[in-house]
């Protein structure tokens, strides 16, 4: 299987490590919260805007500036994403703080992954090499003060001998989610993967709907359709720009250049003539 190599790694600054880690605890624990709270439809109404948060920490971190029509697709996304969920809303203060949070949490690890991913150019086990032993030591002191006094009054750390194996698959289902997502991100980038999960959900409800028989009302159906047609422009608005960034000069290009760097010899071969034309005066000796 061999080794992987961790040089990468130990030239990132420690704070970024450290934040990658916090905000990866973050949204994990933050994430659970909301549905004590709050219906399934209201979090995914909340959970639409989640791309917006994104947008504004690439920008503000440095790690890509979208164009303006990359972000007027994930401004339709949120708003078809909100309209398809907006037929059953139930308020709670304390859900949507908690819900706020680990959006914004989970916006943040995926923006910090891609800047150690792709600009800090990490791999993907090295990421996680580093990163699980600080995830794990943000999220021990908040499990030990919040919920392991509960856990031992109620005696729920029994039901991990009652169900081994469930515990033990929730958790490799953990790592491959993990994985994936780091590998997605290094591929592509922190949007892609966001707005690929909110077009799976809106493709999900669609194909239930038609193949399954399931009933959608109006408002859900236009908005899971908007959805999707703002998920494909915002692909192909990806791969054009990609396409043009990584597209080789043309034709007429080369030609403009090989001109200018013709001219730019000829030039210098006549200011050598020049030179050797002009007579070189000898300075008689005082």
């Amino acid at each position: 299987m061999g080794y992987v190599d961790t040089k990468a790694g130990r030239q990132v600054e420690p704070t970024s490590l450290i934040y990658l880690g916090g905000a990866s605890a973050l949204s994990l624990v933050l994430g659970q919260y909301p549905y004590l709270y709050l219906t399934v439809a209201f979090i995914q109404m909340l959970k639409a805007f989640s791309p917006a948060y994104m947008v504004i920490f690439l920008v503000c971190l440095g790690v890509e500036y979208p164009s303006r029509r990359v972000i007027a697709c994930i401004g339709g996304l949120c708003v078809f994403t909100a309209i398809a969920s907006a037929g059953e809303i139930n308020f709670n203060v304390a859900g949507v703080m908690f819900m706020a949070a680990a959006s914004i949490s989970d916006a943040l690890r995926l923006v910090l992954a891609q800047k150690l991913l792709k600009n800090q150019k990490m791999q993907l086990m090295e990421t996680l090499y580093f990163i699980s032993p600080i995830c794990l030591l943000w999220m021990v002191p908040a499990a030990i003060f919040t919920e392991l006094p509960g856990a031992l009054r109620s005696n729920s750390l029994a039901l991990m001998r009652v169900y081994p194996f469930t515990f033990l698959a929730s958790g490799l289902a953990g790592c491959f989610v993990n994985l994936t997502s780091f590998l997605l991100t290094k591929r592509t980038s922190a949007m892609t993967l966001k707005t690929l999960t909110m077009a799976r959900n809106g493709g999900l409800v669609i194909v239930s709907a038609l193949v399954m028989g399931e009933q959608i009302s109006n408002l859900e159906a236009f908005g899971y359709t908007g959805l999707l047609i703002c998920f494909a422009l915002y692909t192909w608005l990806q791969a054009t720009e990609k396409q043009a960034t990584e597209e080789p000069p043309s034709a007429a290009d080369k030609s403009m250049h090989a001109e200018k760097g013709l001219l730019t010899e000829e030039g210098s071969e006549g200011d050598d003539e020049d030179r050797a034309a002009t007579p070189l005066h000898k300075v008689a000796p005082r």
